[in-house]
């Protein structure tokens, strides 16, 4: 490169770093298409919080940067192993920004920053700032996602105020949500969002994580509503299914609240509506909903087969049937109103998987390669598991397939795979044998 590009390039660096620095408010960039330098004007744009750069200089700017960035690897040796001393921390992270902001997907770049942080040339609120201006324009880039989970470990072992661990979460919420929004099927933002909720459970950070929790299943309730192909939201919408079981009565309470809807009444009403012709329940529909948890899990399941000392806990059990059965009912509804999207038939999947196993546990079975087994646990003796398995599994699904609640979501299930082939979707036959030949209901559909 000559002298007068060279001169060139490093203005333009000036000016993107000044843009930078100058602006804390920054939360987009992007690269602006432009052909050729008309205006005789720098290229680097700041307008209204956005940092933009015309597209005509990317190419010198990014190659420029690059070999910078690797001469002074080259130069330092083992750069890892050495103090990097201020000029240069300065000068490296100038070019960082640029080569970063224009390619991202550079792991070893994204190492440096950590390195220049870690000799605390840099500052964590401003690298979270700016792994979020990355993905304003590559919300895919799962090195700046890796980067901001490194960055609020450190913030959760340093320790944080509550009012400033509400803003990280708020913010990491905001950049997610973004980021989904502008690519679907974002796989690593999803992943992140579940990263978030697990750290903050584990790290016992936030006293009101249950409340976060049904917050996001409103939000993923929203969000999938709009976009019916977006499997990651679906999967992360599976991820707070499964945690809204174990949350106190305060906390469910708040959940029926957030949802406007008696979760308990619409189980009792789907049971009743999709009762087989061939059985009978003596029990009327307002004495089902003033039943315990335990004594409905008991009338539905008739009795617990298991050997062992293991209690299934009916609360649990009962209120995640409730919001399977709720999403159940949601999934009829987007099934039928958006009519052959996969995505939602491999949903109904996952609602079905996961009362197969509420019914399961309940009964001490487990399914293992399409068969039923004894499932052993720690308490259970080695003479229980002696015992001869085919009959065990016999006796237990007959129980199992003879019991109110496996027959009133298989009798569901005929009906409502029967009235979608006859509207001509094609995933009704696929699910009909998902249902048979890899749930093991092969003998009773």
């Amino acid at each position: 490169m000559d002298g007068d590009k060279t001169a060139l390039v490093e203005k333009i660096i000036k000016d993107l770093n000044v843009a930078l620095m100058k602006t804390s408010q920054l939360y987009a960039f992007d690269i602006v298409p432009v052909d050729t330098n008309f205006r005789n004007k720098s290229p680097v744009i700041c307008l209204e919080n956005c940092l933009g750069i015309e597209s005509w200089c990317v190419k010198h700017v990014y190659f420029y940067s690059h070999t910078k960035v690797m001469d002074y690897n080259c130069s330092k040796g083992k750069w890892k192993h050495q103090k990097v001393f201020t000029m240069d921390a300065k000068r490296l992270t100038e070019l960082l920004n640029v080569a970063l902001l224009i390619n991202p997907e550079l792991t070893s770049f994204w190492n440096k920053r950590r390195m220049l942080l870690q000799q605390s040339y840099l500052n964590i609120m401003s690298e979270l700032i700016f792994s979020g201006l990355v993905l304003s324009r590559k919300p895919k880039c799962n090195d700046a996602f890796a980067y901001r989970r490194w960055l609020i470990g450190i913030l959760f072992k340093e320790g944080v105020a509550d009012n400033f661990l509400e803003n990280i979460i708020n913010e990491e919420l905001r950049v997610c949500e973004l980021a989904a929004d502008k690519s679907p099927n974002n796989y690593h933002c999803w992943s992140h969002r579940s990263w978030l909720f697990d750290l903050l459970r584990s790290e016992d950070k936030h006293n009101n994580h249950n409340t976060l929790f049904i917050k996001e299943y409103c939000f993923s309730e929203k969000w999938t509503s709009r976009h019916v192909s977006d499997f990651s939201c679906f999967h992360y919408r599976q991820f707070c299914i499964k945690n809204l079981a174990y949350i106190n009565d305060t906390f469910w309470k708040a959940l029926e609240s957030s949802i406007d809807i008696n979760l308990r009444k619409l189980l009792v009403r789907q049971l009743v509506t999709n009762l087989p012709n061939n059985m009978t329940v003596e029990v009327s529909e307002e004495e089902l909903l003033s039943y315990s948890e335990e004594n409905l899990m008991n009338l539905l399941l008739s009795h617990s087969a298991k050997n062992c000392n293991c209690n299934v806990n009916s609360v649990s059990s009962c209120r995640k049937l409730e919001v399977l059965s709720y999403e159940l009912s949601l999934n009829n509804e987007l099934i039928e109103f958006y009519k052959c999207h996969e995505t939602l038939w491999y949903h109904r999947r996952f609602i079905l998987h996961e009362i197969s196993a509420v019914i399961y546990d309940h009964f001490g079975m487990v399914r293992h390669n399409g068969m039923l087994m004894k499932n052993s646990c720690k308490y259970c003796s080695l003479n229980d598991k002696r015992q001869k398995q085919a009959k065990i599994s016999q006796y237990d699904s007959n129980s199992i397939y003879g019991s109110i609640l496996f027959s009133v979501i298989l009798n569901h299930e005929k009906k409502f795979i029967k009235k979608r082939v006859l509207e001509g979707d094609n995933y009704a036959g696929r699910h009909e044998k998902y249902m048979k030949f890899v749930e093991g209901l092969n003998n009773v559909m």
